[in-house]
């Protein structure tokens, strides 16, 4: 199949806005990558930019070890599957995933035994002589993978792929995707904001942010050590909390928010932090970290219950530590006995704490 390297590749527009900084990124061959991040973020234009349908200011596009910066799209063998499934209205299902095997003048019965093997792969031979206006928009999604498949290209690049369809289809999309990728072992670059299908998707994610690579890494990896506030605030459903505060030396090392909470830091973290402990932090803990209980050490808070969503085995019990405090969240055990207006007291899992600089924003 295929490798694809970006070296230094930027993306500027008139006026001088930058779409992409100087992004250098190795994609592995057979390799599923997910770039992720908020919209704005730069992730759709890189992938236009691999495709040859946005040019690249600057730096090389690589695929296969070949500079494609002015390879036009239908010589760079990639297939792209895009948010509007960009299917031709007038062409049936057949039509449509046999249009680029006759641009490139394969024999007839060739093209017939490679759409019928895809349709049958993908369980929409029933579709062929259907045209996009009598499917669904999962059956239409269906198509759009099978025309990119039927092609056998070295590189397939989704552009939000799932984005129209309802929440139960996406989630069952995105396993087809992914089982086809297992099945097909093609390169695969795919764009999403939506953090869930990066996390179930993504052999490695590209989290993005204004343009700039933030953390490139296995999904297990970013979520458990994150490189910079941003990467662990958009990494974790719900997202994880974050407290502004000091380190204190007090026998032990301590986080302080100023508004009395104070919390023991274990010897694991204390041991690397205490050469900030002049410095201002920001605590980052996720919502499953936090517990309703008694703890023996300097990790209890005091606080007031906002807000309680069931969510069938489990609970989002929304509070804050003090009147007109932030809000923060934690995911407790759907047994748990408590409702709106109450003061409870919470468990934070400090082994299970992450630092930041609150002026880089970087992990400590």
């Amino acid at each position: 199949m295929a490798t694809v390297r970006l070296e230094h590749v930027e993306k500027v527009y008139e006026g001088g806005h930058i779409g992409v900084h100087d992004m250098t990124l190795d994609i592995m061959d057979h390799e599923l990558i997910v770039l992720v991040g908020p919209s704005g973020c730069g992730k759709s234009t890189t992938l236009r930019m691999i495709a040859g349908l946005e040019e690249a200011s600057s730096g090389s596009i690589m695929i296969d070890g070949r500079v494609v910066n002015d390879v036009p799209p239908k010589d760079r063998d990639i297939a792209m599957v895009f948010q509007n499934y960009a299917l031709y209205p007038h062409l049936t299902v057949y039509e449509n995933m046999a249009f680029g095997l006759r641009l490139r003048k394969l024999p007839k019965p060739e093209i017939d035994r490679m759409v019928k093997t895809t349709a049958e792969m993908l369980g929409i031979e029933s579709l062929l002589d259907r045209k996009p206006k009598a499917l669904s928009g999962g059956q239409r999604q269906r198509v759009a993978l099978g025309r990119a498949i039927v092609r056998k290209p070295n590189v397939f690049l989704f552009d939000e792929p799932l984005s129209n369809l309802d929440t139960q289809l996406r989630v069952l999309m995105r396993t087809e995707i992914s089982k086809l990728h297992q099945r097909l072992t093609t390169t695969m670059i795919y764009v999403t904001h939506d953090q869930t299908e990066a996390m179930t998707m993504g052999d490695r994610i590209v989290v993005m942010k204004d343009g700039y690579v933030l953390q490139v890494d296995t999904p297990l990896e970013l979520y458990h050590h994150p490189r910079n506030k941003f990467v662990a605030g958009f990494i974790g459903s719900p997202a994880m909390n974050f407290l502004e505060g000091t380190f204190h030396k007090s026998g032990g090392l301590e986080f302080r928010d100023g508004g009395g909470i104070v919390l023991g830091v274990p010897a694991k973290h204390a041991r690397r932090l205490v050469p900030h402990r002049a410095k201002d932090v920001i605590l980052g803990i996720r919502p499953e970290d936090i517990s309703i209980g008694t703890s023996r050490g300097k990790a209890k808070v005091r606080a007031t219950v906002e807000v309680v969503e069931p969510m069938g085995n489990e609970l989002y019990l929304y509070f804050t530590t003090r009147e007109k405090g932030a809000q923060h969240v934690a995911r407790v055990d759907a047994s748990a006995k408590v409702r709106v207006g109450m003061v409870v007291d919470l468990v934070f899992d400090m082994t299970k704490a992450h630092f930041f600089d609150r002026t880089t924003e970087q992990a400590l």
